[in-house]
């Protein structure tokens, strides 16, 4: 009986020890680390910042399953390499999109972050947009003019840092990306008759820079050079210019998203020539009827023009397009000649361009005489003391 006892005893002990030597041999996996659980004890600094990788709270060994065993497959005991590696919890989708960050395309995850601790959110190794300038030139975002999001630093409010389906890595095409910000009515909106091209077609980014520029409102190139881009510029400069045209300043009759008016105009006219030339000119007892009808790009170009005045001709050839009889007759006062008053190619001394047409006896906009005499005048006779001299007196 004590034989039989013994003999059992020494096959339990077997047993035992075999058991062991299977959970041993037979199942290396198991991390060297989990008998040691403390890897701060040695590995203090790699939870030392601000902000420590989540994967820390579950424990070192979810990235280093193999710690401290030797003939590991991977480098530093991890369970995978590179990329891979973070792929065991991070979403490959959000990093594998149409447009990907190189450095996340190379899987160089670490150019960016740290993967144990940072006194930075998101585990960065700097703060934006320092990171960023390791690898974007820093001078391109500097300038006069700044989109805010770039003044303060946040790439992101614009960019996803790993991969998108837009270009340039943006949140979202333009101009969707921009009406995040900008409000979208005061650029397209549908209770507006008119758009400018470029804002119509989404394409902002033809007119402004968005991050820093020299030019204000972002814009790629100071007015009128911008315009000039698309516009020709040479129907914009002649022997005589419209002040605001030669001075660049576009803007100060055209709205440049969009608007009411045709040819995006701030205002119909001639609301909007009211806003420099004084009206009173053009309202008096007897208007020229363009006037009246507001129609001041029938005479003037509101650009520039070869011709004085801004007109689109000579300004007796312009007058004669409506009035063609005055051409065709002895104007005015005939006399026994009938050769009738010269209508030019005399000078003119109280004329603002020294040369005699229409304009010397008739104010083309408006007056308080009749036939829109630019003198006092109840008939035409009346008018000619105004120029001529008569018993010595003028």
């Amino acid at each position: 009986m004590t034989e039989s006892l013994r003999n059992t005893k020494t096959y339990l002990f077997f047993v035992f020890v075999f058991f062991v030597a299977v959970s041993v041999f037979l199942i290396p996996d198991t991390s060297f680390s989990q008998q040691f659980p403390d890897c701060m004890k040695c590995h203090k600094i790699k939870a030392a910042g601000k902000y420590v990788h989540p994967a820390y709270k579950q424990g070192c060994i979810s990235c280093h399953t193999q710690a401290h065993i030797k003939g590991g497959k991977f480098p530093k005991y991890l369970f995978a390499e590179g990329i891979e590696l973070c792929w065991g919890c991070h979403d490959k989708s959000r990093f594998t999109k149409k447009t990907g960050h190189p450095p996340v395309a190379r899987g160089e995850c670490s150019s960016c972050h740290d993967v144990h601790t940072t006194d930075n959110p998101k585990l960065l190794l700097s703060p934006m947009p320092d990171l960023c300038f390791n690898c974007h030139d820093k001078t391109k975002f500097i300038n006069k003019s700044k989109h805010p999001p770039v003044a303060e630093g946040k790439c992101t409010a614009c960019h996803d840092v790993h991969s998108s389906e837009a270009k340039k890595l943006l949140l979202a095409d333009t101009p969707k990306l921009c009406f995040i910000c900008h409000d979208k009515n005061r650029y397209i909106s549908e209770t507006k008759k008119k758009h400018h091209s470029p804002v119509a077609t989404g394409m902002c980014m033809s007119c402004h820079e968005p991050h820093a520029s020299a030019s204000q409102k972002l814009l790629l190139a100071a007015t009128p050079d911008l315009c000039f881009k698309c516009h020709d510029g040479s129907e914009f400069k002649d022997k005589y210019n419209h002040s605001p045209v030669e001075s660049g300043m576009c803007m100060s009759c055209h709205e440049p998203h969009q608007g009411s008016v045709k040819k995006l105009l701030l205002a119909k006219t001639p609301e909007l020539c009211f806003n420099c030339h004084d009206s009173t000119e053009f309202n008096r007892k007897n208007p020229h009827p363009p006037v009246s009808a507001g129609m001041c790009p029938v005479c003037h170009d509101p650009h520039a023009s070869a011709y004085a005045a801004l007109l689109y001709y000579p300004t007796n050839d312009g007058c004669l397009m409506c009035h063609p009889k005055i051409g065709k007759a002895p104007h005015a006062a005939g006399g026994i000649s009938q050769t009738g008053h010269p209508l030019k190619d005399r000078k003119d001394p109280k004329s603002k361009y020294g040369e005699l047409s229409c304009a010397s006896c008739h104010n083309p906009h408006s007056s308080d005489s009749i036939k829109l005499f630019r003198f006092p005048a109840g008939t035409d006779y009346e008018l000619c003391p105004s120029c001529h001299a008569y018993g010595g007196k003028k």
